[in-house]
């Protein structure tokens, strides 16, 4: 296995975040909890600035 830059490293995880939060926000707004629909906005939102953070330091 190729070893990874952290900046490649951190943009997986912010891949799996964003993935994880789109998930998480669907689900939300089928249900229609206020309430779990703005958690998943916070976990996307984290997902966007690790994505930015990573392009930022490659």
């Amino acid at each position: 296995m190729a070893d990874l830059s952290p900046a490649q490293r951190t943009a997986m995880t912010a891949r799996v975040v964003l993935a994880a939060g789109l998930l998480f926000v669907t689900e939300a707004l089928l249900r229609g909890s206020a309430m779990r629909t703005a958690i998943a906005g916070a976990v996307l939102a984290v997902g966007a600035s690790l994505l930015l953070a990573a392009k930022r330091a490659d």
